[in-house]
């Protein structure tokens, strides 16, 4: 049986050691992306629609629909619409 459970979804900029990763991810309504991030349970973060970037040069390396990041892997993660440029 197939259960619809409601999401939201919201824009992120997630660093890697090496990588900038600009996309989708989606979180249960009205949970934070820092409880979302401590859920120890999910060892990989789903990512839609991504832009991978490499994080000396800015270079665009690929750009999927979908990406399965392992979260050892994340240094920094942030919503976009915190950015300042």
């Amino acid at each position: 049986m197939y259960v619809k459970i409601d999401k939201e979804s919201f824009e992120v900029v997630i660093m890697t050691e090496s990588l900038k990763i600009v996309g989708t991810i989606y979180t249960l309504p009205q949970e934070r992306l820092i409880d979302f991030m401590s859920d120890e349970q999910v060892r990989n973060l789903p990512v839609t629609d991504a832009s991978v970037y490499t994080l000396q040069e800015g270079t665009l390396i690929a750009k999927t629909k979908f990406l399965s990041l392992n979260r050892q892997n994340i240094a920094l993660i942030f919503p976009a619409s915190d950015a300042i440029e």
